[in-house]
């Protein structure tokens, strides 16, 4: 069977976690080892299942996996995840998920309350917290949202800080939703100290907290659907900016065209900052970068990290940058013409290559 991938030039490409929708989210640990952090069904979430830590020991070629995150309760699903580092070395994980009907196959229910997990030991075993934790005197955002944690976990000086997304509405009705800026001040053990990035129409975000300059969010907006000929409303992803470490924060340009998202952000070794995004246009599935030199104010043309997918469900990039300056993005598809069944697919590359 003949097929055409599309990579950067010199591109390095894996098929690994078979059988696994994935939603990739990738974390460098201190020893070098990329960890990631996916979902162990082949399903959006119809059935139970876990969330499983992956790895690869030489800086993305080879994948293994380490251990199984979660242990969800019957009927109920765990899926739903930020990730990152604290900084004692810890992994932090948030999860949640929601519960199924009866059978545990299939009905969305109730959106779970996420559960915090740390692990001391590159990600051998975990410490769970089952229920999660609020920072004393905590209230508004926080006790009656179903929070959806997304991205990454990023260290902010003494603090850690994570972005979720939660229905407006206590039921989520019209699918309107928040994207909030959540802190930690014990290492990711509770949490509290809200404040909105995006209002009403956002929810996958991604937070980066630089080394020098604004603080910022890529979040996916939300998709309405319209009958008026010419007008074409779906997701895509859009910046945010706060100059007040999280505070308040400032909607600016949108990164990506309708059928484009959700995003992830990454500064680079030489401080430029990267962003990758999923593509679901007909012509172009796959995913896609763009790359800023002045702390996210301008933004290079869109570039291929990888194209030839074969469906619609399909992105999700999550990027880390290995020593020698070469990138590894990981993604998911359930479809493409070298494994037609889910997979998370990895591509180790060089960013000379696109620009």
């Amino acid at each position: 069977m003949g097929y055409h991938i599309e990579l950067p030039d010199g591109a390095y490409h894996v098929v690994t976690a078979l059988e696994h929708c994935a939603w990739p989210n990738l974390t460098m640990m201190p020893d070098g080892t990329i960890g990631a952090v996916i979902f162990n069904k082949p399903n959006h979430g119809g059935q139970e299942g876990d969330v499983e830590l992956w790895v690869s020991e030489d800086e993305g070629y080879t994948w293994a996996m380490r251990s199984q995150v979660t242990q969800h309760v019957p009927p109920s699903v765990r899926m739903n995840v930020a990730a990152g580092m604290n900084a004692a070395g810890e992994m932090v994980v948030l999860c949640s998920g929601w519960s199924l009907d009866e059978q545990g196959t299939r009905g969305i229910g109730a959106i779970l309350e996420p559960w915090v997990l740390l692990s001391a030991d590159e990600g051998n075993t975990w410490e769970v917290t089952t229920t999660l934790q609020w920072e004393e005197g905590t209230a508004g955002l926080l006790e009656d949202r179903r929070l959806i944690p997304f991205g990454d976990v990023c260290i902010a000086g003494d603090e850690l800080v994570v972005s979720c997304y939660a229905p407006v509405a206590p039921d989520g009705a019209a699918g309107q939703r928040d994207s909030l800026l959540y802190r930690s001040s014990d290492g990711g053990r509770t949490w509290g100290d809200a404040s909105v990035i995006g209002g009403g129409n956002y929810n996958e975000t991604d937070v980066l907290v630089p080394t020098s300059g604004p603080w910022l969010a890529l979040c996916r907006t939300a998709a309405f659907h319209t009958d008026e000929p010419g007008v074409n409303l779906q997701a895509n992803v859009r910046l945010f900016s706060s100059e007040d470490r999280g505070r308040t924060w400032a909607a600016g340009e949108h990164l990506s065209q309708p059928a484009q998202h959700p995003g992830h952000l990454l500064e680079l070794a030489d401080g430029r900052i990267l962003a990758t995004y999923g593509s679901r246009l007909p012509c172009l599935r796959g995913v896609l970068g763009r790359v800023s030199e002045d702390g996210g104010v301008n933004w290079c043309h869109p570039f291929v990290v990888v194209a030839g997918l074969g469906e619609k469900d399909l992105g999700y990039p999550s990027s880390v940058q290995v020593p020698g300056g070469d990138i590894v993005t990981a993604y998911y598809t359930n479809c493409a013409p070298w494994h037609q069944r889910y997979h998370m697919g990895v591509v180790r590359w060089s960013l000379d290559a696109v620009l």
